[in-house]
Parts: C-alpha cells; structure tokens; sequence
C-alpha cells in the first residue's frame, strides 16, 4: 500500500481513475440452476452420444500406444489414422449442431454450456483411464512371465517403470492434442455458429474451457507447466510460495483493487504436503467421479485468496493479464527504473498530467518490494530454467535447477541428488553448466532484470486468473454425473432426470415422457385360507391361482394400458400412465375403472369354481388413486420399483375395516363401498386414513383426484336414485369410454355423502358434508342406470353382463 506520508506529498490518482483506462472482465455465470437433479439427488445426470465416446476411446487408445512406444520403447506402430482425429471432429461438432439447435428452440443456453463441460470432463477423464489401462496391460503380461526367467520379464518390468516416470508428460501429451483438435473446430465451425443462432460465439469463456491448467496432469508437474506459466508459485517443496508472491502482488496494488482481492492473512504454517494434496485428490477422484485437479487448485486458493473471490467468481483488472502492460508500459521513463524501450506504447493512457510522476514511484516500489522479498532471484532462476533443462538433455529435474539457481541449494546437496538421479546425467558436467548461468544471471544488466520483474508480473496474473478459472471449471464439472453402465441410464431416463446429448443418426423416435399417473390397488383377502385347503388336499395352490386369478388378469393389462407394479398372494398393484406425446390416450382413470370392474368379473367367475369344489372364496377391496405427476423409479439388480405417493393412497381406498366388517350393520351391507367417520371427529379430512372408516367388500372407491380427472376424460350423465335406492343424497353418474382396442364400455359412479359411525352403525352425514366415489360393479344397478338414461338418450352399451359377448354399440357420451 501507498504509506500516509507519500500520499500527502505526491498525487496518485484515487481507484476509480485508476481502473478507467484499464479493461475489466465480466465474470461467468454459469447456468446450471436450471437443470434437473439426477438419480444420487445432487449431480445432473448427462449421457454422451455412445457412438462419439468410442471414436474418442478409440483415439486415445491409438495416441497413447504410439506415444509410448515412439518415445520409451521403440518400434512405434502406426500412428492414429487421420480418420480417428476427422472422426473426434465430426462427433463433437456434431453434439454441438444439435445441442444449439435445441437450445434455440427452447431458449436453454445451459445445455450448450452443459455440453462443453460434459465433453471436457469425459476427454480429461478418459486420458485418465487409458493410460490405467495400458499400465495393467503391461503388469499382467509381465504376471504371466513371472515364473520364467526370461528377457521379456525383465523387459516388461522396465516399461512398468518408464510408464510411472513418464506418466504426467504422456497423459499431458494426449490431452493437449485432444484439446487441440477440439479449438480447431470451435475457432473454425462452431463458435461462427453459436454467434449466428444464439447471439453468442462462447457461453464459456474460452479462457476459461480451453484453461492450460485444465489440461496439465497436476499443478507440480513442473516439465509440463513451464510450457504455460513461470515456476515460481509451484515449488513442491515450498507450498507458501503462491500464496507469498500474491500478498506482494496484492499489497502493491491494493489501494486501486477490491478489498475482497487482498491476499488473505497470514495463516500458521501451511503443514499440508503437496504429496498430501496429491493423495487427497486421487481420492476425491475415485469417490465422486471427480478430478485430480480440483483438489490441487482448491488448496492453493484456500491458502492464498478470499472466498468471496475465487467461490463467487468475482473479477477484478487484476485478471487481466494484458493490465500489467498497461500500466508498467504507459510511461517511459530514464534511470534505473526504465521500463522496457521495445514494447510500444499502448493506445489507453491516463490523461492527468501527474500520472508519468507517479507512475515512476510505483515502478520503483514494485522493483524495491521484489528485490526485499527474494522473490526476484526465484524468477531470475525459474525464468532461466528451462533453458538450462533443454540444455542438459531433460536429465536433470527442473525444479533443481531452480533451486540451485536461486540460491536454495548448496553445491554439495546439488550432487548428492545428481548421484541419485537414475539417468546419465553426468555431475560435473551438469554442474559447470548450472554454474555458467548463475554467473549469468548474477551479471544480469539492470534493464534486463528490470523487464524479468515486469514479464514476470503479467504472468503471474496470468496464473492467477488461470487458477481461479480452473477451479471454476472443476466446481462445474463436479456438478456433472456422467451416466455409463445401461441401467443407470435407463433409470434417470425414467425420473425424467436425464440430459443426453446424441449425434443426430443416433435420434430415436421421442421417448415417452410420463405426464401422469393412476394406480390401482386390488387387496385380496381368503388366499390363505384357499391356499391352506388346496393343500390339505394334495394340490397346487400356485398353479390354481396361476390359472383362475393372475393369468386372467394378466390378459386384461394390455386393454387397458395397465402394467404391474407389485403382486403377491395377499396384494395386487397396477399402474396405468399417461404420455405427453400420445393425448389421445388420456383416458387413465377411465381405464382404471374398466379395469378394475374386469379384476371383480375374474373374482366372481373364481368364486363360482371355488363354491362348486366346496372352497372359501377370495374377497377383494379395490382402490384408485390418481396423481397429477410422474412417478419415480429405482432399480434394484434390474428390477424396476415405482415409487408413488399414489400408493399408499390406493391402499387406503382398498381396505376395510375389521370392526365395521364383524359388526351386524356390516353383515347386511354385502358387496360395495361405504365410508364413514368417526362420531367423535368434528372434522373429516379426505386424504388422511386415521380419521376415516371404510368398508369395502369386492367394491372399487376412487379418490378424490381421480373423480375429478376422471370427470376430464368424459361427459357425464347424471342419475338420480329412486327412494329406495338411494341413501341420504346418493345419485349416480354415468358415462362410455373405449378401451385400447376399441371396445366400448359402460362407466357408472356413485358419488355419496360420509356418514358417522358410532361403533355399531352408520347413521347422520358427517359434520363437512365429506364425499366419496365408488365405481359400480353391481350388474343390477348398472342396467338400472342404463335404463334410465335410455330414456332421454339412445341406448348404451349393454350391460357388463353381456358386454363381452355382444358387440360393441355407439352411444352418445365421451
């Protein structure tokens, strides 16, 4: 910071007119909020095209076998067929045509945005795979020579061990030309065509997606981040040293930063190894599908920058980098502080007069504060290094170049760990050259240290923004569940949580995508005790049930729409959807009904055998529940399981009470629905089973929302019962619907009032006038609804009795 004394002596410009001529980023929204959770309720669920997965592993496969065998073992096979590269072109140009042309339809640009990260994620993890791959290729082969002592064994151990040496430059050679490939097409194809349909050539900064330190296999892989960035912030040995050269950087310039880019405080030492770092990363990799490099970056922030920075994406000038030459280039000056005289001046200046006088206190502050730190022979040195590394043939580690240069390492302790290396690095050779730059570096003319100093902070800038932005990058990516195995897929695909990106010759027709729900629960009761006299006579309860109970049904299913959900001795659950693409079979609650008036028809003709073989007869209560929204699904080793809060709803419609049933009001009632409340409730509450009492004896109820979309699918005709049939205010309602194949059918509803139970009978309406719905069954009752409804319409079907045996005839309603 500017001291009290200085500013009252000298102007500076105050931080508005600093930052104005200088360029500001906009920081990077990313739009993820908008997408559905997937199957583990925390990532979003996302299947890459199949067809583009395999021409990448393919790829990879072919670009790392030839790498390996051209640079370590010799004998390289034929190198990846230009068809592999067109191939990764055209598919993932592919993925975006389409990705763009639904965003536009639906205005989603998160799906492109989802797109790029997912392909990204999938490229830097699949380098990651195959190079596991081929390591354990190389270790069974060399199992299976274990037992001979033999020249190949000894020959596949040594590729075991050049592999481990080599790995971060192999993996970093193939992602780099993945990722290549993949600018090529956006620079030349893909952004043109984001910018023509969508108004926007990069939903994601390319800074930001095409990220140098995504790319590189760890932030220590010293070889291949000097390609990017100066070494000076990485030192494995030296965890602090971003974090040391930040606050110098920060503290320069914090009158004209956010106090939210301040270096943090401080902390105790940073006890953390970066082997540490590496461990943990490996691990969080394995346990959520993650990356290595989120760890590695997320500690070096944690240490170095606030939260409110690098968690909420802000940005300041300080990224970017282009600022530093702004500001060191925009006033040339002579003496000790001169800055470099072959960079041109840029075209944005600060117009006050006092600027170039201030500008000349700030740069010698900026060289005073390197030169008090050490920090400027540690980028003297790391500046220096890789030259002095290509000069020694790759033999000699660049990080102890580094380190001897810049004066952190005696000459002794440098060849003891040259007698150490496992190559032919030769110590005294290497030493006389390390020595030749260190003179050189010592002897470094003033202007040139000076340009080293100022190169050296844009690229730090540069490396801070890169960081900042990879870790955005892995916070995204995590957020990213790349669906593989077939059942996960499928699974997600039914929760309507799947996003999946194909290549167009992969579109099927469009799936079906559940809008609704009605289930339908049958609670069977006397198969026990059917099921106990079958085999006090020597035979087969199942093949009994098999023929006269579940095979009758099963024929049904198909009519109706309706699939299985849970069937056991005791219980039978159906489930009938309803599709977005197909309204003209919106008719779920209708069939629900059919269906369930079929179920009672299979019963009765079970029963007529069973009085016939002197067997106790089955009893069912049925039950509709319908929902207004998808249900979810589970597998469980393949098996489908529906979840629904629909039911436990029809599972309440389906029982019937003990007391009512053992009772002697119950006794005169036979076969239906009735449904009362308790005398001591004031209140009757619809949805909740506690507070209601049903009796329901081979009857169907349906619940509230099922009458109401059932009254959506039809019109219908309303009857009124005659005195004797009716109780309190009963009537009926009637109505026609087609079944699947066509057929017509008769729909007749009884809506009736609750009335109170006080232990023996049923008497007075419920205090709310509470409603319930039961489909009839009763033959009788139906004929009579039909009759009368004949007399001011035509005729409807005939009733269920003859229904299967007379042909189907048109009526007016539906």
């Amino acid at each position: 910071m500017i001291s009290l004394f200085d500013s009252l002596l000298h102007w500076r410009p105050d931080a508005e007119e600093f930052t104005t001529p200088l360029q500001l980023k906009k920081p990077f929204k990313l739009l993820f909020d908008r997408l559905p959770t997937g199957i583990d309720n925390s990532r979003i669920d996302v299947a890459l095209s199949q067809e583009f997965m395999d021409r990448c592993r393919l790829l990879v496969r072919r670009s790392m076998m030839h790498d390996v065998t051209e640079n370590y073992w010799g004998e390289p096979p034929p190198p990846p067929d230009n068809k592999d590269l067109q191939a990764l072109r055209e598919g993932y140009a592919g993925l975006m045509e389409l990705t763009v042309d639904r965003a536009r339809k639906h205005n989603r640009l998160e799906m492109v945005q989802l797109l790029q990260f997912s392909v990204v994620k999938f490229l830097l993890g699949l380098v990651g795979q195959e190079y596991d791959r081929l390591r354990s290729q190389v270790q069974r082969a060399k199992g299976l020579d274990s037992h001979q002592s033999s020249g190949r064994s000894v020959q596949l151990h040594d590729r075991l061990v050049v592999l481990a040496r080599n790995e971060p430059a192999i993996r970093y050679r193939i992602t780099r030309r993945l990722f290549r490939e993949l600018l090529k097409m956006e620079n030349m194809r893909l952004g043109k065509l984001r910018k023509s349909v969508l108004g926007l050539s990069w939903p994601i900064p390319k800074p930001l997606l095409f990220n140098p330190m995504l790319q590189l296999p760890s932030l220590w892989a010293d070889e291949q981040l000097m390609g990017h960035y100066p070494l000076v912030c990485t030192d494995r040995d030296d965890p602090d040293a971003f974090d040391r050269v930040n606050r110098l950087v920060t503290g320069l310039f914090a009158d004209f930063l956010p106090s939210w880019c301040w270096g943090t405080e401080p902390l105790d030492s940073f006890d953390t190894t970066c082997s540490d770092i590496q461990t943990s990363a490996r691990r969080s990799q394995g346990e959520q599908d993650g990356l290595v490099g989120y760890s590695e970056t997320l500690m070096l922030l944690k240490r170095s920058l606030q939260s409110a920075e690098y968690e909420s994406g802000n940005c300041s000038w300080l990224d970017i980098p282009e600022n530093i030459d702004r500001i060191v280039y925009s006033a040339r000056h002579s003496g000790v502080i001169r800055t470099d005289h072959d960079v041109p001046l840029p075209q944005t200046t600060w117009p006050n007069d006092k600027w170039p006088g201030f500008h000349h206190r700030l740069m010698k502050r900026i060289l005073k504060a390197f030169r008090g730190s050490r920090i400027e022979r540690d980028l003297l040195a790391c500046h220096a290094a890789p030259a002095v590394y290509q000069e020694l043939n790759r033999q000699v580690p660049v990080r102890l170049i580094c380190q001897y240069l810049a004066g952190r390492m005696t000459k002794r302790e440098l060849q003891r760990k040259l007698n150490n290396l496992q190559n032919k690095a030769v110590p005294a050779q290497v030493v006389k050259v390390l020595e030749r730059m260190l003179l050189i570096i010592k002897s470094m003319p003033g202007p040139r240290r000076r340009r080293r100093v100022f190169s050296f902070l844009r690229h730090f800038a540069l490396f801070r923004r890169d960081l900042k932005q990879a870790y955005q990058a892995h916070v995204a990516m995590r957020r990213i569940h790349l669906l593989v195995r077939p059942e996960d897929i499928e699974l997600s695909r039914r929760n309507g949580s799947l996003l999946e990106f194909p290549l167009r010759k992969e579109l099927k027709p469009e799936q079906h995508r559940i809008r609704n729900h009605v289930i339908l629960k049958a609670d069977v009761r006397g198969s026990t005790a059917i099921t106990s006299e079958l085999r006090n006579r020597n035979l087969n309860p199942a093949s009994h049930f098999s023929l006269n109970f579940f095979e009758p049904i099963n024929k049904l299913l198909d009519s109706f729409g309706a699939k299985k959900v849970f069937i056991e001795g005791d219980a039978v659950i159906l489930s009938i959807f309803e599709y977005e693409d197909t309204p003209y079979q919106w008719l779920c609650v209708s069939h629900a009904c059919g269906l369930a008036h079929k179920i009672l028809q299979v019963v009765d003709k079970q029963n007529v055998k069973n009085r016939q073989n002197d067997l106790p007869e089955l009893e069912l209560g049925l039950g509709i529940a319908f929902s207004e929204e998808a249900p979810a699904f589970l597998y469980d080793e393949g098996h489908e399981i529906m979840i629904s809060p629909a039911i436990n709803r029809a599972d309440q419609l389906s029982s019937c009470s003990a007391a009512v049933r053992r009772s002697a009001y119950g006794g005169r009632l036979g076969c239906g629905v009735r449904v009362m409340a308790p005398a001591a409730s004031e209140t009757v509450n619809k949805e909740s089973s506690d507070k209601l009492i049903r009796y329901n004896v081979n009857g169907i109820e349906l619940d509230e929302p099922a009458y109401y979309k059932l009254k959506s699918e039809l019109s219908f005709h309303r009857i009124e019962l005659e005195a004797g049939r009716r109780a309190l205010n009963d009537h009926l309602l009637v109505a026609r619907y087609p079944d699947l194949e066509g057929n017509m059918h008769a729909l007749v509803i009884r809506e009736a009032v609750v009335t109170v139970w006080d232990g023996e009978q049923a008497g007075l309406e419920a205090v709310d006038g509470g409603i319930y719905y039961e489909v009839i069954s009763d033959a009788e009752l139906i004929a009579y609804a039909i009759e009368h409804t004949s007399r001011r319409r035509r005729p409807l079907p005939d009733t269920p009795a003859t229904a299967e045996e007379d042909p189907p005839r048109p009526g007016l309603f539906h």
